[in-house]
């Protein structure tokens, strides 16, 4: 009877320590619920998918810049991945999209923290679609390093990159999420075991632009220390324009909207559905899927807004 009561302390001081199937870790914006990955070499990743680092850019924030997202007071379910961004696609979309994954394999324990690098990882997918769930972007391989690995989607297509080249949308918002995104890391990655003073960004072709762009943009200042760029750069062959008001007039058409005027197109879109704005994509092409880039980031006139983009890199 000693011994099985012993055993059962054990046991449960051993799950009281984070080692269970949903560990939780507190953070900043409040406490967090996670589940169990298992790498290729068999390591235990602690995951925690789905993490809000943005309020939701819905109804009137639309177009908008992403917001900070508000502390909350219960713990968070983060044991399953957050929707992707309105894209046509076979999977479940939504505008609320503004979600990170996180995954570790060392949580901080006892006052110790072992502040591992930070891994940030910007998806490809041409600005209108992919996204940076376990589907696309998961961390069996990475995960056998020591190192943290965060994952994130940001809005696409005309959600996140419609410019008119005035203050309704200079542009950009899907640039700025993964400025938000980056922001919310600083603040929150100690608590998974990461060191916000060894940040990477990473990413690949539309990802790959991104992790260059941020090398120029005044948003990003500070927020990361070191940059690898796959197969994708701001100096590829487009040229970054102002404004991309020709792509704002045919969304506008393509949902049966007037495209005379920015202020017009704009209170327009806002009341049609994300799903009718996902599903117009292939209405942007030319011939088959090309231009295979159609929404490009655009260098910002000043508004008074934050700009991410201030001039030609």
């Amino acid at each position: 009877m000693i011994m099985y009561c012993l055993i059962l302390l054990s046991t449960l001081v051993w799950l009281s320590r984070g080692h269970s199937s949903n560990p939780i870790v507190t953070t900043p914006s409040g406490a967090v619920k996670g589940s169990i990955m298992t790498s290729a070499q068999e390591k235990t990743i602690f995951a925690f998918r789905g993490i809000r680092y943005a309020e939701p850019p819905i109804g009137e924030w639309r177009f908008k810049p992403p917001r900070p997202v508000i502390p909350w007071n219960l713990t968070y379910d983060a044991t399953k991945d957050g929707y992707a961004c309105p894209q046509p696609s076979s999977w479940p979309t939504y505008e609320d999209c503004l979600f990170l994954n996180v995954y570790t394999t060392k949580l901080p324990r006892h006052g110790r923290n072992p502040k591992r690098p930070v891994l940030v990882y910007f998806h490809a997918g041409g600005f209108y679609s992919v996204d940076g769930t376990s589907k696309f972007a998961g961390p069996e391989y990475l995960l056998d390093q020591e190192l943290v690995l965060v994952t994130l989607n940001y809005r696409l297509a005309s959600l996140g990159f419609l410019s008119t080249g005035d203050s309704l949308a200079p542009g950009n918002n899907g640039l700025k999420d993964q400025v938000a995104a980056m922001r919310w890391i600083q603040v929150n990655i100690e608590s998974f075991g990461g060191d916000p003073n060894s940040v990477t960004i990473s990413g690949y072709s539309a990802g790959g632009m991104s992790v260059t762009l941020h090398m120029v943009s005044p948003m990003s200042k500070g927020l990361f220390h070191k940059a690898i760029a796959m197969s994708g750069s701001a100096l590829a062959q487009w040229a970054i324009p102002d404004h991309q008001f020709h792509l704002a007039q045919r969304q506008a058409r393509l949902v049966g909207c007037p495209d005379d005027t920015s202020l017009k197109i704009i209170n327009c879109l806002k009341t049609k559905t994300a799903k009718e704005l996902g599903d117009s994509l292939p209405g942007f092409s030319e011939y088959r899927s090309d231009p295979i880039i159609k929404w490009k980031p655009v260098i910002e006139k000043d508004f008074g807004q934050e700009r991410f983009l201030v001039e030609d890199p």
